[in-house]
C-alpha cells in the first residue's frame, strides 16, 4: 500500500474493500445476476413515502349481471401493492403479456423508452419485472398459476428470474405458440413462434386442466349393421411394454373360432385355438382377463381378420358423438392467435392497438386451469383482451370467473380503449350506439390508484390511510353498492345478503351509538370495520352486536405496506 496515504484515506480504502468482500459473499454462485439499478425506478421509490390505495370512479360503474370485475387505472406496481393489502393468496390465474424489451419503443423505464443501444437495457427490464413478479406471487392461491407471454429476447432471462422468485421446482412448462407469419427483422430464419412460461405457486397443489375433445368421426371407418353404428379397431393383444406371457401369465389363454366363424373363450368341437403372440413372435398376452373377454365378445366388441395368412383379433370401438377424450394439453399451441387486430377493429372500427393477443388465445390459456377458477388477474392488461376472454369463457362453460385488469393510462389507453371495449362486450353496443352483439351480462367497477402520505407519526399515517381505504375494503368484501353515508365517519354498502359497515371515529360515543342502531336494523351477513391504531377494540361496547363480525383497520394494511417498503430498500 502507498505509504503516502493518510490514515483517513487508508480507513476509507479498507472500508471499501470490506464492502466489496461482503458484496461478493452475498452474490449468488449460480443463477441470474444483473447490474444494480443506477437510477431506481421512480414509481417504486415513491412507495417508500406514499401508501398506494384504490379509489372507485363510480361514473364508470357498469351493473348488468352478477360477476363483479375490476379495471384498475394506474402503474401496475402501485396496483399490485394495493392488491397485496387485501387479496394475498386469493388469485387463481395470472396472465401477463409484458413488454418484450425489443429496443424499439415498447418498454418505458422512468418515463423514458429503453432503446436497443442502452447498455443497461436487460438489467432495467429484469429489475422492472422482478419487483412486479414478487408482488404477483404473493397474490396467488396455493394452487394458483401464472402464465407469461414472452419472445426470444428475454425468455431465458425470465426463466431464470422466475426460478428465483417462484422456485425452480414450481416451474410447470414452457409452451411454444406458433404464429401466423415470420418476423421480417430476422436476417437468417423466419421467426414464427413465441413462448408462454408457466409457474405455479406450489407445484404439488397445482392440478392442471385436461384438454377435452370430441372423437373425430372420420377415424371410425367401419360399419356394424347389427348395431347400426360406425366403429374403429385396435389390437386385442397387449402391445408395447410388458407384452410377454411372463409379464401377466393369467392373461395368456386361447380364443377359439368355431365352424360358424364365431369367437369364444370356450372350446367347442372342431374349433380352432389361437393364443396371443407379441410382435417378436413370442408368447404374448391379451389386454383383458378371460371373464371380461367373454363378456365383450357377447356384446359384439371383438372381431378378427385374416392378414397374410394369420388370424388377428381386434377390439371394436364404436363412435359416440357424446364421447369426449381427456388428455394433457400439448406444449405446442397453434391456430389460436390470428384475430387480435380484427377483434379490436370490430369494436372500434379501426386498428387502435398494436399486436393485441386474440380472445381465442386468452380463452385457451385460461382454459389450461380448471373451470372452478375464481379470479383471473392481468396486470399488463393493454386493450383488455383478458377481460373479454373471461366473459366469453364463462358464457360458454357456465363458469363464475371474475377478472381484475390493471393498466396505466399512457396515451389514455385505459379510458379510451380498455374501458370502452369491456363496456361494448358487456352491453352489446359500441360507443356510437351501433350493435356489436348480444352482450355478456356482467359488472365492472373502475378504480384509480391514489396515495396516502406515510407520516413519521405512525398513528397519523394509519388515520390518513383509514380515511382512504374504503375502496380496498369494498374489493376485499366484494361489496360495492353504497347504501348510506350518514356522516364522514360511517358508511355502509351491500352486495346481495352481505352488509359491510365502516366506522372510523375512534373518539366520539354518540356517532358510534347511532351507527349501532342502524346496524341492528339490517339483516343478512354483517361485517363491521372499526378504525383502531393498534387493533385494540376494547374501548368500544360491542356486546349487543352479537350477529356482526367485527374487524379492526388499518393495522394489517399498514404492516403489509411496511414489509413491501423494506423489500424495496433491500433491492428485492
Amino acid at each position: 500500500m502507498d505509504q503516502d496515504l493518510s490514515n483517513s484515506s487508508k480507513e476509507e480504502l479498507i472500508k471499501k474493500i470490506t464492502e466489496l468482500k461482503d458484496d461478493l459473499k452475498r452474490t449468488k454462485k449460480y443463477g441470474l445476476v444483473w447490474d444494480k439499478e443506477k437510477n431506481p425506478e421512480a414509481v417504486v421509490e415513491a412507495c417508500k413515502t406514499k401508501i398506494p390505495v384504490l379509489n372507485e370512479d363510480t361514473s364508470k360503474r357498469i351493473i348488468l349481471g352478477q360477476n363483479d370485475n375490476l379495471l384498475i387505472e394506474g402503474d401496475n406496481f402501485h396496483s399490485l401493492t394495493a392488491l397485496n393489502f387485501i387479496l394475498a393468496n386469493s388469485i387463481d390465474v395470472i396472465y401477463i403479456d409484458p413488454p418484450y424489451n425489443t429496443g424499439h419503443g415498447d418498454f418505458i423505464y422512468n418515463d423514458n423508452y429503453v432503446n436497443a443501444d442502452d447498455g443497461f437495457r436487460h438489467s432495467k427490464w429484469l429489475s422492472f419485472m422482478a419487483k412486479r413478479l414478487e408482488l404477483a406471487r404473493n397474490l396467488l392461491t396455493n394452487r394458483g398459476a401464472i402464465y407469461m407471454s414472452i419472445d426470444d429476447r428475454e425468455v431465458f432471462n425470465l426463466k431464470l428470474l422466475c426460478d428465483s422468485i417462484f422456485g425452480e421446482k414450481n416451474f410447470i412448462c414452457c409452451f411454444v405458440k406458433e404464429g401466423s407469419g415470420g418476423k421480417q427483422d430476422s436476417v437468417t430464419y423466419s421467426v414464427k413462434h413465441e413462448y408462454l412460461l408457466c409457474y405455479s405457486k406450489n407445484a404439488q397443489a397445482f392440478i392442471p386442466n385436461r384438454e377435452k375433445k370430441h372423437r373425430d368421426k372420420k377415424e371410425f371407418k367401419f360399419f356394424d349393421k347389427a348395431k347400426n353404428m360406425y366403429y374403429k379397431t385396435q389390437l386385442l393383444r397387449k402391445w408395447g411394454d410388458q407384452d410377454r406371457r411372463e409379464d401377466r401369465p393369467n392373461l395368456y389363454y386361447p380364443l377359439f373360432i368355431n365352424k360358424k366363424g364365431l369367437i369364444s373363450t370356450k372350446e367347442e368341437e372342431n374349433s380352432q385355438a389361437y393364443f396371443p403372440v407379441n410382435s417378436l413372435k413370442q408368447e404374448g398376452r391379451w389386454r383383458w382377463a378371460k371373464n371380461s373377454m367373454q363378456d365383450n365378445i357377447d356384446n359384439g366388441l371383438v372381431e378378427y381378420k385374416k392378414q397374410n395368412g394369420e388370424i388377428i383379433f381386434y377390439e371394436k370401438i364404436f363412435y359416440d358423438e357424446t364421447d369426449v377424450l381427456s388428455k394433457p394439453f400439448s406444449t405446442i399451441i397453434s391456430n389460436v392467435d390470428k384475430r387480435g387486430i380484427e377483434e379490436i377493429s370490430s369494436i372500434f372500427g379501426d386498428k387502435v392497438f398494436s399486436y393485441p393477443k386474440s380472445v381465442d388465445y386468452l380463452k385457451y390459456i385460461i382454459g389450461l386451469f380448471p373451470s372452478d377458477c375464481n379470479t383471473v388477474l392481468d396486470f399488463f392488461a393493454g386493450s383488455g383482451t383478458t377481460g373479454q376472454a373471461v366473459m366469453e369463457l364463462n358464457k360458454e362453460d357456465g363458469g363464475h370467473r371474475r377478472f381484475i385488469l390493471c393498466t396505466n393510462n399512457e396515451n389514455s389507453i385505459c379510458e379510451t380503449i380498455t374501458y370502452p371495449r369491456l363496456k361494448t362486450v358487456m352491453s352489446g353496443f359500441r360507443k356510437d350506439g351501433s350493435k356489436y352483439g348480444d352482450g355478456i351480462k356482467a359488472n365492472l367497477f373502475y378504480f384509480k390508484t391514489d396515495f396516502v402520505n406515510d407520516s413519521k407519526n405512525r398513528d397519523q399515517a394509519k388515520y390518513s390511510l383509514v380515511e382512504k381505504c374504503n375502496g380496498l375494503l369494498s374489493i376485499l368484501e366484494d361489496c360495492f353498492i353504497l347504501k348510506d353515508k350518514a356522516t364522514n365517519y360511517f358508511e355502509y354498502s351491500d352486495c346481495g345478503d352481505k352488509r359491510m359497515f365502516i366506522y372510523n371515529d375512534f373518539y366520539s360515543k354518540k356517532p358510534f351509538d347511532e351507527m349501532k342502531e342502524k346496524i341492528k336494523k339490517e339483516t343478512g351477513k354483517k361485517i363491521l370495520y372499526i378504525f383502531s391504531t393498534d387493533d385494540d377494540l376494547s374501548p368500544f361496547d360491542l356486546s349487543d352486536l352479537t350477529d356482526v363480525e367485527v374487524k379492526p383497520i388499518p393495522t394489517k394494511i399498514y404492516e403489509i405496506y411496511k414489509e413491501i417498503v423494506e423489500d424495496i430498500k433491500r433491492g428485492e
